[in-house]
């Protein structure tokens, strides 16, 4: 059952109605639901207090024989609230926006180098950008569903979850219960797009209505609940200053951020991270603000960061080429920095302006018409544009265990995912190749927090 207001306290839930229905076994709620330690991640503190911070937050659980007699019950739980002021709109100059120590993924929240602001004005060609990028939602083909399971003193969960090793820990912190009692499966899961990274709180919910009833129960979020539980990625308001000389060296660059987060979890969109690696400006400013607001938790989605960043990032490279009457092929490749611009490290491997050069080569990118909305078909603009893009290289360590069986074949076992891009069958050419074995002789178990642990 979701919260119907936006901020507030739940007053008096009334479940008599849904517990008379038939094949409704039990309505959970804050005042009965089993007690959890308070979670790290504050979006699975579910059914432990009457707060509402946002629209769609959980108030109660019905547990039926049936999904129709779930849903029928829970329509017939009625909910009163306390509704208190709320804001849900993010602005460029919010009254209570901060500047974050770090934003996701560790990254300091502002990071300055040189003088920006005065060599902006120095510049020979500026410009002064802003864009703004919406909301984004997870929306996998398959929604968040789990089932957990007691047998005897052991837990098995089944869920749709890529960190099946962090779920089992998680869900071990919670209810206080030694990891190894527990197993969490996961073996085919239907996408994620980010959301699926660690527990979300349908599998704290099958816990706590299993342990509640005594039976295995299954929790499946419909799709329209998604959007407020799952996580999403917050809305990001950007500007850009570019300061550049006649022959379209970068000699100033500002790129400031504005996102939201919501009361209960801060998390920061690092979408001016981007801009710290991909071009050489000696003077730089990249800073990110945020402002707690009355919505659901933002998480990680597809890229988090890099995708709004480098949106706005590379639209205010385009606009300063078009300021510039410069190819916009060739104005990246003159800012192409020799060492990381941010850290000042060396480049292990860099080959942006290779790949530029060639894909202008493959697209005949010289003759393009290259004036702006220059080409129409009906009601459509035809163009040709060019973007570039950076993504970190994220390495963790990863263990597996091989096994000869008596009739040849080999049996390969590690807690990796298959979110449905192909890990078996790149996880048994691996193998196959390691063990110097056609491919048909391996075997591969995977999606099992009992097997080796994987990233």
């Amino acid at each position: 059952v979701p919260a119907a207001i936006a901020r507030g306290r739940v007053t008096a839930i009334d479940a008599t109605a849904a517990l008379a229905m038939p094949g409704v076994l039990a309505v959970l709620t804050h005042e009965n639901a089993p007690r959890i330690t308070e979670p790290d991640d504050p979006i699975l503190a579910v059914l432990q207090n009457p707060d509402v911070p946002h629209r769609g937050w959980f108030v109660a659980l019905v547990v039926a024989e049936s999904l129709e007699a779930a849903r029928a019950g829970a329509a017939a739980v009625r909910v009163e609230y306390a509704e208190e002021p709320f804001d849900v709109t993010l602005t460029p100059d919010h009254p209570e926006a901060y500047e974050p120590e770090t934003a996701n993924g560790g990254h300091p929240g502002r990071r300055e180098h040189g003088h920006p602001e005065k060599s902006f004005g120095a510049a020979e060609v500026r410009l002064d950008v802003a864009y703004r990028v919406p909301p984004l939602h997870n929306h996998p083909m398959e929604p968040h569903t789990s089932t957990a399971q007691w047998a005897a003193d052991r837990l098995t969960v089944y869920t749709s979850s890529q960190g099946g090793s962090d779920v089992r820990d998680a869900l071990a912190a919670l209810f206080e219960l030694p990891a190894e009692r527990i197993t969490v499966v996961s073996e085919h899961v239907g996408g994620g797009f980010g959301s699926k990274g660690t527990a979300r709180p349908d599998v704290v919910l099958a816990m706590m209505a299993a342990r509640a009833t005594g039976r295995p129960v299954t929790v499946a979020l419909t799709r329209r609940y998604l959007p407020a539980v799952v996580g999403h990625r917050a809305p990001t308001l950007h500007r850009l200053r570019l300061g550049a000389g006649s022959d379209g060296r970068l000699t100033s660059l500002t790129h400031e951020v504005a996102t939201c987060t919501s009361r209960i979890k801060e998390f920061v969109e690092q979408a001016a991270v981007p801009a710290r690696v991909m071009y050489a400006a000696p003077n730089s400013l990249t800073t990110h603000r945020v402002v707690r607001l009355d919505v659901p938790s933002p998480s990680w989605m597809r890229a988090p960061g890099e995708c709004p960043g480098m949106y706005a990032l590379e639209s205010a490279m385009d606009e300063l080429a078009e300021a510039l009457g410069m190819d916009p092929v060739e104005l990246r490749a003159v800012n192409e920095p020799d060492r990381e611009p941010d850290s000042g490290k060396p480049f292990s491997s860099r080959h942006l302006v290779d790949c530029l050069r060639e894909g202008a080569r493959r697209f005949d990118w010289a003759r393009r018409d290259p004036r702006p909305r220059a080409r129409a078909e009906g009601p459509l603009l035809i163009g040709t544009g060019v973007a570039a893009a950076t993504y970190p290289v994220l390495v963790q360590p990863s263990t597996a265990q091989a096994r000869a069986l008596p009739d040849g074949a080999f049996e390969v076992r590690v807690n990796a995912t298959d979110i449905g891009t192909g890990a078996r069958t790149v996880l048994a050419q691996v193998a196959a190749d390691a063990l110097g074995v056609p491919l048909e002789r391996v075997r591969i178990e995977v999606g099992n927090s009992d097997l080796p642990a994987a990233s």
